[in-house]
């Protein structure tokens, strides 16, 4: 009975799921549409060809914002038709618990996260690439951002435009330091390409800050701590890195151009996210319970849609907090999780209380006595 009501229940769940996803990304998608397509067309030969790649690459970071936000909608749409129906009262009759209904539907829950954890780690990442890669419309590069400084070694790097698909680096300014951390020279140089084993670097100047000796060049070799792949974790926000390369970041921070807690921030941002859909999914199993007229269950899904806008709202403050260094990685990322699991457990906890405070503890089912017929 408990396997039945559960593939039931998933069903219903991942039918209102996937309605709610597909509308609303349609209706993003649309905005996004009216908000960018003549510049879209502007910068392409074929209008409806650039338009469609261009929607096709706005898709995933579309549903990664939108899955939590339809995941919550969907639960409470699919137990406000439970209750309509009297199917939740018959599934309470029943004798299974809040907690059994919760376990009955985790594969539904697991399978959203999973879509989730995939979309964010995988697709959002390489399509705002190609987005950047391609600089249309909010992606244009940026002609007023300011140089990237690096730390490798003991040399201090100013780069002033990194070019990830030449594998060259333009406006390169190394200054190098001893041991002791004095300047004891200075390296100018137009670009940098990168080589199998070493950089190139073209139109060089040299200059050595104890002997006052410059030296221009044409081409200079530089050994460098720089890689190919590095130049990828370097031009990346840590917000839009795969999971592999905020872990790799995160292990050596000189791979990274910016401070290390950013990406320790959205490495576990990464993982609490999926989390946080979840503890909402179970939290509308909490907020199920039996109707007690319409305007009961209305003002339930009402309630839980603003519940959830607010706790979007907290969600996005801590991680903010985190991303500017004022809250540890750890708490920025994942305080939301134990937050919705209390209140998850609060309301069940509740609703326990107020049944057996209507039928009393000591309350059994009437028996009916036994007659004796006389024979």
């Amino acid at each position: 009975m408990t396997s039945i009501i559960g593939r039931y229940v998933t069903r219903l769940l991942l039918g209102r799921f996937t309605l709610v996803l597909v509308g609303l990304a349609a209706l993003m998608l649309l905005l996004e549409f009216l908000a960018d397509s003549d510049q879209v067309i502007e910068a392409s030969e074929h209008a409806a060809r650039a338009l469609a790649f261009y929607m096709m690459l706005r898709l995933p970071d579309v549903l990664a914002q939108l899955i939590p936000v339809a995941a919550l909608l969907a639960g409470l749409l699919a137990f406000a038709e439970l209750a309509r129906h009297s199917e939740l009262t018959a599934i309470f009759a029943g004798g299974m618990s809040k907690v059994r209904l919760a376990l009955a539907i985790l594969p539904a829950i697991v399978l959203i996260a999973g879509g989730q954890f995939l979309i964010e780690d995988q697709a959002r990442p390489a399509a705002l690439k190609e987005l950047r890669a391609w600089g249309i419309a909010d992606y244009e590069a940026d002609e007023d951002a300011g140089p990237t400084w690096l730390h490798r070694g003991a040399d201090i790097l100013r780069v002033d435009a990194i070019d990830t698909r030449g594998g060259e680096l333009r406006g390169l300014t190394i200054f190098r330091r001893d041991q002791d951390g004095n300047l004891i020279a200075k390296i100018d140089a137009a670009r940098a390409v990168v080589g199998p084993d070493a950089w190139t670097l073209h139109d060089v100047t040299r200059s050595e800050i104890t002997t006052a000796q410059v030296d221009r060049l044409e081409q200079m070799s530089w050994p460098g701590v720089l890689g190919p792949d590095d130049l990828d974790l370097l031009s990346t926000i840590p917000a839009e890195m795969t999971l592999r390369d905020l872990i790799r970041v995160v292990r050596t921070p000189e791979l990274g151009a910016q401070p290390t807690y950013r990406y320790a921030t959205w490495l576990h941002e990464r993982l609490a996210g999926p989390a946080t859909t979840a503890m909402l999914l179970l939290l509308t199993v909490a907020l199920g319970r039996p109707p007690r007229g319409r305007a009961s269950q209305g003002t339930l899904v009402a309630a839980g849609i603003g519940g959830g806008f607010l706790l979007w709202t907290f969600d996005n403050l801590v991680l903010s907090f985190g991303d500017l260094g004022l809250l540890p990685p750890v708490l920025a990322a994942w305080t939301p999780v134990p937050v919705i699991a209390a209140i998850a457990a609060s309301v069940v906890l509740h609703d326990h209380g107020a049944r057996r405070r209507q039928h009393g503890p000591g309350d059994r089912p009437h028996t009916p006595p036994l007659v004796h017929v006389a024979r």
